[in-house]
């Protein structure tokens, strides 16, 4: 390769010219003197550019560092022209990046041969670290064309570059696309890299159910416009559409170890991505019981009781019951309801709930206990009622009724005065001497296992008693007289005793006591001439029904 030299080249004007001239002015190569072909007028007509700072102590006190430059600049780069030199700078920031010394190309090396000797590394995408590159006479590079080192890349039509100039000096400026001044292209020697140096960590309960947040590390450079993409995997599988920073562990992924690839991306560098470590096993979740199960429902022989499921958290995919009797469990009764039964009198109810989920641990939770179970009681729908006549003799007929339930045992006991009748046990019960003048009732008695007895007693009408015959014999022994003879007998009774009223027209005739043979006689005195209907009443006692005869007597 030739020897380096220094072309001469045009000096610009004036102090504000001096610091367009970062963008106009080209590098000399070391095969062929550099030209610096930049007029007045297009350095005054450059647009789409802002300077930012100039000089190294001018930029440095805005906050914008030469990385160096300052005091190295006295050295060739890639055979580049030492001091000021658009060409000898970007050099050194990429021998700085790790490249060696050696400039990577055989020609020359002014400025617009950059893009064109490396053009399999060249493009039209900004990328910090890469070298901004001008051709020849693109504005606003003069005829020796221009490159500049991108510091920052804002968007895909805005970059900021620190350059040197040949003849000028060090300075950053802003460069927008569309305004006429934007790079020819980007040649990525070695474009600056976003570098992880922490890898990101995952923490939270690594159990189904669980949920994990992962950070995004630690990057290099550091920038707040970096942004972060995750993808979440179970064991070496990528977990479908587990991409952002948290993640709820899923049945599917118990029994295998998560991990979280972070991907960071930023304007103007390669995307970069890194791998958590993995995080123990994942185990079975847990369900946690919020409020108890409770039982619902009165604690009677027949009436159903319910169960709450209570509440879980997560929600659980099934629940199952199982009754229990004082602690006792109850075969096979495994529904969200239970209808005590006989067995159960006297004993609290209780239930357990057990809540399971795929890839949770089953757990279980118990209600508090009812109290003791009690008898349930019959419902009486039509009341039980006697049929016939209390008549000595007459059969008297129970009608039990009906009720609730309707399966019941039923014991019918006839009752003298309140007092059980031995060996009177049917449904039907037929009037004896033994009952007249005495009241005769049914005791009906219901018992079914579990339910208290239920009894019912019905009562006839009134006493039992014996239909008496009444004989009469009469005779006519003188004027206005009448002479009746009264006989009465009745079944059952040895003497029918009472009183015989003798009634016509209305009046009271006599009233006649039965004697010990149940018989009365009486001479009637003062009656009206002609017919006379008369009526003959037996008032009855507590065992024989009265009884009336009517007889038509002729008076004379």
């Amino acid at each position: 390769m030739s020897s380096v030299h220094r072309a001469p080249h045009r000096a610009l004007a004036g102090p504000i010219l001096g610091l367009v001239l970062g963008l106009l002015l080209a590098t000399l190569g070391p095969l062929a003197p550099a030209r610096a072909d930049v007029s007045r007028q297009s350095a005054r007509q450059a647009s789409g550019v802002s300077i930012l700072c100039t000089g190294y102590v001018g930029c440095r006190d805005r906050g914008y560092s030469n990385s160096g430059y300052q005091a190295a600049n006295d050295q060739m780069y890639w055979l580049m022209y030492s001091g000021h030199n658009c060409t000898n700078y970007a050099a050194y920031r990429m021998v700085q990046s790790g490249l060696p010394n050696s400039r990577p190309w055989s020609g020359g090396g002014n400025a617009e041969y950059w893009g064109i000797y490396m053009k399999s590394i060249t493009d039209d995408v900004p990328a910090v670290g890469a070298v901004a590159w001008w051709r020849e006479n693109a504005s606003p590079a003069g005829s020796a064309g221009h490159v500049a080192y991108v510091e920052q890349v804002i968007s895909s039509n805005e970059i900021i570059v620190s350059q040197d100039s040949w003849g000028g000096d060090f300075s950053w400026a802003r460069i927008t696309r569309g305004g006429g001044s934007w790079p020819s292209g980007f040649v990525h020697f070695n474009d600056v890299k976003l570098e992880n140096v922490a890898k990101p960590d995952v923490t939270g309960v690594t159990k189904v159910g669980g949920a994990l947040s992962a950070s995004p590390g630690s990057w290099t450079p550091q920038g707040s416009n970096t942004t972060y993409t995750y993808q979440w995997k179970a064991g070496a599988d990528p977990i479908e559409g587990a991409t952002g920073p948290s993640l709820t562990l899923a049945q599917e992924q118990q029994g295998k170890r998560i991990s979280v690839k972070v991907t960071a991306a930023r304007p103007g560098y390669p995307t970069s991505s890194v791998v958590s470590d993995k995080t123990s096993y994942v185990e079975p979740g847990v369900i946690s019981s919020l409020t108890a199960p409770t039982v619902s429902g009165e604690a009677t022989v027949d009436h159903e009781l319910v169960a709450s499921g209570g509440t879980w958290k997560p929600a659980p995919a099934e629940l199952t019951y199982q009754w229990y009797a004082d602690g006792q469990l109850l075969e096979g009764v495994t529904q969200s309801t239970y209808t005590p039964g006989p067995a159960q009198v006297g004993l609290p109810i209780s239930v357990t709930v057990t809540a399971t989920k795929p890839g949770y641990d089953p757990v279980s939770a118990t209600s508090l206990a009812t109290a003791a179970v009690q008898k349930a009681t019959f419902t009486v729908r039509d009341p039980a009622t006697l049929g016939g006549t209390p008549r000595l003799g007459d059969v008297l007929t129970l009608d039990p009724g009906t009720w609730s339930p309707g399966v019941a045992d039923t014991t019918v006991v006839w009752l003298r005065d309140g007092v059980p009748i031995e060996g009177a046990l049917g449904t039907s019960y037929t009037l004896t001497t033994d009952d007249l003048g005495h009241h005769v009732s049914a005791s009906l008695t219901l018992t079914r296992a579990g339910y208290e007895d239920l009894v019912q007693t019905v009562r006839p009408s009134g006493l039992v008693k014996t239909v008496p015959t009444m004989v009469l014999r009469s005779s006519r022994p003188g004027t206005g007289r009448l002479a009746v003879h009264v006989a009465l007998g009745a079944a059952g009774v040895p003497v029918v005793a009472g009183v015989v009223r003798i009634v016509a027209r209305g009046h009271l005739l006599a009233e006649l006591t039965l004697d010990r043979y149940g018989r009365a006689a009486r001479v009637l005195r003062g009656l009206p001439a002609g017919l006379t209907n008369v009526r003959f009443s037996y008032l009855g006692s507590d065992t024989v029904v009265g009884t009336t005869l009517r007889k038509t007597v002729t008076i004379k």
